[in-house]
């Protein structure tokens, strides 16, 4: 086992002991954990405001701090970029996590050491830990040298006072970079394209990935791109075969010239391109190809939850059983639950990584959220978070199901956030985007929608946007210049979905014009079953078998 296999599950092993004992006792260390919070920031001009100084308990937190939204940090997140100090939070801040946030306008967060290091124990380091203990019950008692690719671009961004902002699945990685080569094949020119728009980015991750028979994992933050990964592969392996038979990058890959300079002049592999070429010509339906490619394939990780199964069920077809790790539930905002068991769709609650306070669904008016001991299984919950980075019971408008215990702590699964509108790669882009989207086009093309509707096609190879839209000002002919101008429409609101459409993650958006009177035929036939009209709401997005095959049988041939 090499060095860094064996730190690394050395310290997986580590964090579970030590995520065991805090959820035995978790109201406790809940409690610990608000007064260490309300201690380090009783100084800053929010803890002077609400009286940090004098909070005991988390009830005297709840009577004497309002919950929270993302509009009330604005100005005092602008402050700190511009060199203030104890606005929020106490501690020094590290560096920025951004995430999709409200239309145009990226939520931009600060992180201070106890999130960061939060983030890498239980988002990578936890990672290995149930992986290590799920081998061993398998009779494996030493893990063999670890190897894989990653899948995803660690590039951020400097922001005006010097520091670095980057996506949340990204941090655990930032602070090991040195290592990364000795457990990852993915080279670091790809980890950090100089032009990520302008590189495809899964071709050179293949190239490095099927040169190595020694893989051992395939690591992605998210599902989607081991998905598309694979896709990709079954419909370019006989260019990326030829290309590692002859040390040459194809002239059909987008590519840097400083790429394709250095991959083009690679030792040519003829030995390992005749055995790919050997099982990728037996073809991708008989059987899984992932365990041929790579016969000492053990695991792979990437976060699914709920929305994302469509691409966990898409994978199977190319990995078979292969077990999986979930990851955990995380956000901008804090590491919040992790999955402690493979090919497992439930999350634990971490009592020492965040102070948790829910609002039942049915009971949205309750006087008092409650606890995490106070969840019921099986109820839906909006979770409120309050973190080590200046959020203090922040409302993140996600929508989590309790699905059982573990300890004296709770499990959970993500279900939605409130205000979702679409999300078929993780971008998560809110009603009010697609309301503004659809907006710019019309102004754009000085035409007005009657009516409109969104649909995530998951179903295709490429997961995309469809707008269909009621309109006597559309032509067919007019289309594809729609289709260009929401792309850069949803581009401009929604910095996740720029990122992702770079990415490969999603494709280029659809246009559909439906037939005059659709919504009016819709609302009738909600009538002729009872419902009351001026109860009937707009249908922004389509989010069932009956909305779809309503509004896709009235598109207009």
């Amino acid at each position: 086992m090499g060095i860094f296999t064996s730190y690394g599950f050395a310290m997986g092993d580590l964090v579970f002991k030590l995520f065991n004992g805090y959820t035995t006792n978790a109201m406790p260390t809940q409690e610990e954990t608000l007064l260490n919070i309300m201690e380090r920031n009783k100084d800053t001009e929010l803890g002077k405001k609400f009286g940090f100084a004098d909070i005991k308990s988390i009830k005297d937190f709840q009577d004497k701090v309002p919950m929270s939204t993302f509009e009330d940090y604005l100005p005092l997140i602008e402050r700190t970029l511009n060199g203030e100090e104890n606005v929020i939070t106490g501690d020094r801040i590290l560096r920025y996590c951004e995430s999709s946030g409200s239309a145009g306008k990226p939520k931009i967060q600060p992180k201070t050491t106890r999130d960061v290091w939060n983030m890498y124990c239980l988002g990578f380091v936890g990672t290995l830990g149930c992986v290590g203990a799920y081998f061993r019950e398998h009779g494996v008692k030493h893990m063999p040298t670890q190897k894989g690719p990653l899948l995803m671009s660690l590039n951020g961004h400097r922001l005006k006072n010097g520091l670095m902002s980057n996506g949340a699945g990204q941090l655990p990685f930032q602070y090991i970079k040195p290592i990364l080569p000795f457990f990852i094949t993915t080279p670091k020119d790809i980890l950090f394209p100089e032009d990520e728009p302008n590189t495809d980015i899964l071709y050179f991750q293949l190239r490095t990935a099927l040169a190595d028979r020694k893989i051992t994992y395939l690591g992605s933050m998210v599902i989607t791109l081991l998905t598309q990964m694979f896709e990709y592969l079954e419909e370019n392996w006989e260019m990326l075969v030829h290309d590692i038979e002859t040390g040459t990058v194809d002239k059909r890959v987008k590519c840097p010239e400083s790429l394709r300079k250095k991959y083009g002049n690679m030792k040519p592999n003829p030995k390992r391109a005749a055995e790919l070429r050997k099982i990728f010509e037996n073809g991708f339906d008989k059987e899984p190809v992932a365990l041929k490619i790579w016969p000492k394939l053990l695991y792979g990780y990437g976060m699914t939850g709920s929305t994302l199964m469509v691409y966990a069920e898409k994978l199977k077809r190319y990995i078979g059983d292969l077990p999986m790790h979930n990851m955990g539930y995380a956000a901008s905002e804090g590491f919040m639950a992790m999955c402690v068991d493979m090919n497992s769709q439930d999350y634990v609650l971490l009592p020492r990584s965040l102070i948790y306070e829910f609002i039942p669904v049915d009971e949205p008016d309750i006087e008092r959220p409650l606890t995490l001991d106070k969840l019921e299984v099986g109820k839906d919950y909006e979770i409120i978070i309050t973190n080590f980075s200046g959020l203090y019971r922040y409302r993140i408008l996600d929508i989590v199901r309790c699905t059982g215990e573990y300890n004296n702590s709770k499990k959970i699964q993500f279900l939605y956030r409130s205000n979702m509108g679409l999300n078929v790669a993780n971008e998560k882009t809110t009603t009010d985007m697609l309301d503004i989207a659809a907006q710019m086009v019309e102004e754009h093309f000085g035409i007005k929608l009657e009516s409109y509707s969104y649909y995530g096609n998951t179903e295709d190879r490429e997961a995309r946007y469809m707008l269909l839209a009621e309109s006597k000002d559309i032509t067919k002919d007019m289309l594809p210049e729609i289709e260009n101008y929401l792309e850069e429409a949803m581009t401009q609101l929604n910095s996740k979905y720029g990122k992702y459409r770079s990415w490969g993650m999603i494709g280029m958006p659809e246009v559909k014009k439906l037939r005059d009177g659709a919504y009016a035929r819709y609302k009738a036939s909600l009538v002729s079953q009872g419902r009351i009209i001026n109860q009937i709401k707009p249908v922004t997005v389509i989010n069932t078998p009956e909305k779809k095959e309503f509004f896709f049988g009235e598109i207009e041939e």
